[in-house]
């Protein structure tokens, strides 16, 4: 892969790549390193994409699995969160639903995040993930169901 390929491909799906990053790790900076990471391997993988569609879904699939080792490594787990230990800004409200968003379980933020604002089908998100269509369903229809507990 050449730079300019890598440098279009961050153009056109890096945004998208640091959002579902963001959804599944919790936080911008450990997103930022995945996303550098995600493209790091599109740089060293040898085999074309036979559209615009497939390396959208690659980048995607290896953001959220990359997200997913990040949350469970142990350098994570030994940090102390800022915002824990810092009081944010007040903001005037609107941030409910993103801090409701932040509770879901990683796999379920994922799904969520897949579907309604990448806007990908349960089979689609299933090959992402590399699980089965109805795992996707169930976690969708259990991330839905705790949303609407925690924003009532």
């Amino acid at each position: 892969m050449n730079e300019s390929y890598i440098e279009s491909a961050m153009q056109a799906h890096g945004g998208a790549v640091l959002r579902a990053a963001a959804s599944v790790t919790g936080n911008r900076a450990d997103a930022e390193e995945v996303y550098c990471d995600v493209f790091f391997a599109l740089y060293k993988r040898r085999e074309d994409f036979c559209s615009q569609n497939h390396l959208k879904a690659w980048l995607i699939r290896v953001a959220v699995n990359m997200a997913k080792n990040a949350r469970k490594s142990v350098s994570r787990q030994r940090r102390v969160k800022l915002d824990e230990t810092i009081a944010a800004p007040e903001s005037g409200g609107g941030n409910e639903t993103l801090d409701a968003l932040q509770r879901l379980k990683p796999n379920e933020r994922a799904v969520i995040y897949l579907h309604y604002y990448e806007g990908y089908v349960f089979s689609e998100i299933a090959g992402m993930l590399g699980v089965r269509e109805g795992s996707v369903k169930s976690m969708a229809s259990r991330a839905r169901a705790e949303l609407r507990e925690l924003l009532v």
